[in-house]
């Protein structure tokens, strides 16, 4: 495995190593031209000052004529070695006072002899480093001559070199201490990383209520406090699912026992009929209450797997609250629930699943109901309305209502709520998921000691309430 540091340090030395050899080579340009070109430069004003001296004031004649005069104002303490050649390439004279047997054919003695002024730079017979400016000496405006300044490079050379040296020992001190940088730097990264792969391996392994620490307010910062919502999200998801494990069990238990019992009352006592009735009666309300049970953890695992298929159709939504209404009548007037069914005045359309619509409302209703009944004028109010493209039914009840603690949540799974009335905590997760199915939405208000609100909003069906109005 490669690691971050390893490739944070890497980088950081590839970029310092790319500008420090920019900033040297520049540096090294700088030197140079700084020495060998001054050399250069001194050495051209030098000759080109000379020559022109020379060409204008020396005596007249070819440069065997000119060289004593030349010789007579040459500077005595010019540094540089001063040459004055003939035509041919023949040294007749330098500052020295004798002429020289060799014979010049440098490229900057040819440049010379066609009127310009060159310089060059090269070795001299003993192998040492010089740099050479010529320049035309003239006649009448013919050239008759060369005059030649030579000078040494070595020391020039050992000064840029010393130089070089030292912005070499410079950078590799830069480039040391960008390695010491690149390590702190990456290691502050880093530590916030390895903290979240910390808590990440705990939360692997079964840890949800470990927290990471969070140590920069930055872009590693936003990801640590997402990673200690997603642990404080799962624990209380884990913590819900136990309590809902909980009460699921006694759920089921409840009616498994009392199913039990009733059943080897009837197999004790066969021939009493008043017995076998109760005994029946209980046992096929339990049951229904097991079903309930069982459909809402059926419900529950398909939502979860995405795996409910909507069976859609076209009905009429007022058709759909009138039948409900009249399945809860006789449990409403058994508990001294008033229940009122306020309905819109035109036939509204849906297309939707009959069943799963009618299992929110029932869902809702019973809710209410559950809620409401003791309550001083316990009521529940059932209606309809169209409200720009969407059908909204509203369930309404003067019950004890939710606390505002509790409302914020009643949606989510498991979550049961601090009534003792409270049911598995599906409910109202499942009724929300199918209206969302839908293309609707379940909203809730409510107001702790005054009663709940609960409405469910979703498409109505154009097309069918078209073909109506054309009929009439």
């Amino acid at each position: 495995m490669h690691n971050i540091r390893n490739r944070l340090i890497a980088n950081y030395v590839v970029i310092s190593l790319f500008v420090l050899i920019v900033l040297e080579t520049l540096f090294i340009f700088v030197i140079n031209q700084y020495y060998i070109g001054g050399i250069e430069q001194t050495l051209t004003n030098s000759v080109e000052t000379s020559a022109d001296f020379f060409s204008r004031y020396g005596d007249r004649g070819d440069i065997y004529a000119k060289s004593n005069f030349i010789f007579e104002n040459m500077d005595a303490e010019e540094n540089a070695l001063i040459e004055v050649i003939d035509l041919k390439g023949n040294v007749v004279i330098d500052n020295t006072g004798i002429s020289g047997e060799q014979k010049i054919t440098n490229w900057d003695y040819s440049q010379a002899l066609n009127g310009k002024t060159a310089v060059w730079k090269g070795k001299s017979e003993l192998n040492e480093r010089i740099i050479a400016v010529s320049a035309p000496i003239y006649q009448e405006n013919e050239v008759v001559g060369v005059l030649r300044y030579v000078s040494s490079l070595t020391a020039a050379n050992q000064m840029v070199l010393r130089y070089v040296g030292l912005a070499i020992f410079i950078g590799s001190i830069v480039l040391a201490l960008c390695v010491l940088f690149g390590w702190k730097i990456s290691g502050q990264i880093l530590k916030p990383i390895h903290e979240l792969i910390r808590v990440t391996e705990e939360v692997g392994q079964g840890n949800f209520k470990v927290t990471a620490i969070k140590y920069h307010d930055d872009e590693i910062g936003q990801l640590v406090d997402t990673v200690n919502t997603m642990t404080k999200k799962i624990t209380e998801l884990d913590r819900a699912k136990s309590e809902f494990i909980s009460s699921i069990s006694h759920e089921l238990r409840t009616p498994l026992t009392s199913i039990k019992g009733w059943a080897e009352t009837i197999q004790e006592a066969p021939e009493e009929t008043a017995v076998l009735e109760t005994g029946l009666q209980i046992i096929s309300k339990e049951t229904d209450r097991l079903i309930v049970l069982v459909n809402d953890l059926l419900d529950f695992s398909k939502l979860q797997a995405h795996r409910i298929e909507l069976n859609k159709e076209e009905f009429a939504i007022n058709t759909l609250l009138m039948n409900i209404s009249d399945q809860f009548a006789a449990r409403m007037r058994k508990e001294k629930v008033k229940m009122s069914l306020i309905l819109d005045s035109e036939e509204t359309w849906v297309f939707a699943d009959y069943n799963r619509l009618k299992q929110v409302l029932i869902n809702v209703i019973d809710n209410a109901l559950k809620f409401t009944v003791g309550r001083p004028q316990a009521e529940i109010k059932i209606s309809s309305q169209v409200l720009d493209d969407q059908m909204v039914m509203i369930v309404e009840d003067n019950g004890a209502g939710i606390s505002p603690e509790d409302l914020q949540r009643v949606k989510e799974k498991f979550y049961k709520g601090s009534s003792m009335k409270s049911g598995t905590g599906l409910g109202l997760s499942i009724a929300s998921e199918i209206m969302e199915l839908h293309g609707g939405k379940m909203l809730i208000d409510s107001t702790e000691g005054e009663g709940t609100k609960v409405v469910l909003l979703m498409p109505f069906f154009y097309e069918n309430m078209d073909s109506t109005l054309e009929e009439k």
